[in-house]
């Protein structure tokens, strides 16, 4: 295609040539209007188009009005959409951090957590995208489609294969045309069956699977080869290929990847509360599974004089407090009380977790407290919206428990690692 760097389409400079694909190309562009940097998708029109090229613009209009209609945390933001020029652009959001693919070395699987903290947040965009009136099926799940601002927030993009499943619009599928990545396509997409969300759930499937083995589940030097062993072969076994991996994702997989759709999990929501669930579990069994119940006190109990800090000890008092998906740590000393949250015009958070992502990942601006009463650190949630967790257990609002070192708080989907020092 021609290179367009330079050009302007809608105000927006196309600034650099960041990727090509099929008959698009993507740019990095600015907006000078807002001093921003936006990612810019550009197709050829063709004066006298055939079906074909018809039918690539159509999908291209789709693909904009997909994108749009979904307003969530973890799908890429599109801004606008024009055609000119000969020219059909839409503008989205730009994105510095790579995709998810950049992230994957062949047989170097990540640890379950990392897996998670990628594989769960797609998993409630698309269930988003599922539950809207049109049913926005993607139908192209894959590692290089999930881009990554941060090692804990993805996003998913590229909606360019998408169907509205309750749409009134025609099939923009032309005959023996197979969509998706062959070797995260279901075997219906293979096949040019009925297609429904439950092709997403079996793809998200496939890119858990390799996150956790550093492997696909099927052999295949080609992509024929793909096609064929997914339609006569069951996936290999995880445990097979990874025998140390978590059980509990052996089960999961397993049904994620059923060659039929009716033995799948029928839901994207169920397939994600399903992670969710195996998360919580295998933290607590690491945890706190041979863990005395830690003891709790009544906020009048804490809130009593008697048992506030002497200013000598109050000088040596510190807690470290680690991000666990980037590393960062947060260092607070001095102080008995400590408000976790978001820092927000009057509201002031003592442990500020808004620079870390937390407006995204559903931390409240007053989320919880951590006290400092008779040599002993307390939480205590301060009625959240997503929750505070302690090692993957969830505690109840204004009932304050104590903390030990090396203990695990999770604020929304922000999890800190605690070191009392």
């Amino acid at each position: 295609m021609e290179d367009l760097t330079g050009q302007v389409f809608g105000g927006y400079e196309l600034k650099e040539l960041v990727g090509t694909g099929g008959m698009a190309s993507i740019y990095k562009g600015y907006d000078s209007s807002l001093s921003r940097w936006v990612a810019i998708k550009v197709i050829p029109i063709q004066a006298s188009s055939g079906e074909a090229e018809k039918t690539i613009l159509e999908r291209f209009r789709l693909e904009a009005q997909a994108i749009a209609a979904l307003r969530h945390r973890n799908i890429l933001t599109i801004y606008s959409y024009g055609e000119e020029e000969g020219w059909a652009y839409f503008v989205m959001e730009y994105v510095p951090g790579g995709s998810l693919q950049d992230r994957i070395e062949p047989d170097q699987p990540f640890v379950w957590e990392r897996a998670l903290n990628v594989i769960i947040p797609v998993s409630e965009a698309l269930a988003f995208a599922h539950s809207r009136p049109e049913a926005i099926i993607h139908r192209d799940i894959k590692p290089a489609n999930i881009l990554m601002p941060q090692e804990d927030w993805p996003l998913l993009a590229d909606f360019g294969l998408a169907k509205m499943e309750h749409s009134t619009r025609p099939n923009l599928t032309m005959p023996g045309q197979v969509l998706g990545t062959m070797a995260y396509a279901a075997p219906e997409q293979i096949q040019e069956g009925e297609i429904d969300a439950r092709v997403d759930i079996y793809s998200l499937g496939i890119v858990l699977y390799e996150l956790l083995t550093g492997r696909l589940p099927f052999d295949g030097e080609t992509a024929f080869d793909f096609l064929m062993a997914r339609l006569t072969d069951p996936p290999k076994s995880l445990l097979s290929v990874k025998p140390d991996a978590p059980p509990i994702f052996a089960k999961i997989l397993d049904k994620a990847l059923a060659q039929e759709p009716d033995d799948r999990y029928q839901t994207m929501e169920t397939f994600s509360e399903e992670l969710k669930e195996a998360r919580d579990q295998l933290r607590r069994e690491r945890y706190v599974h041979d863990a005395p119940p830690k003891p709790s006190l009544s906020p009048a109990e804490l809130d009593e004089e008697t048992s506030v800090i002497d200013s000598t000890e109050l000088e040596h008092t510190k807690i470290r407090l680690t991000v666990v998906a980037s590393g960062q740590e947060i260092v607070a000393s001095g102080q008995s009380e400590l408000m976790v949250g978001r820092t927000h015009k009057n509201i002031v958070a003592d442990i500020d977790l808004g620079p870390y992502g937390g407006s995204r990942a559903g931390v409240s601006r007053r989320h919880c407290r951590l006290l400092h009463r008779d040599s002993q650190w307390y939480i205590e949630d301060l009625a959240s919206t997503n929750g505070s967790f302690i090692n993957g257990v969830k505690i109840a609002p204004h009932e304050p428990v104590s903390l030990g070192d090396g203990d695990l708080i999770r604020c929304g989907q922000i999890e800190l690692k605690l070191r009392i020092e």
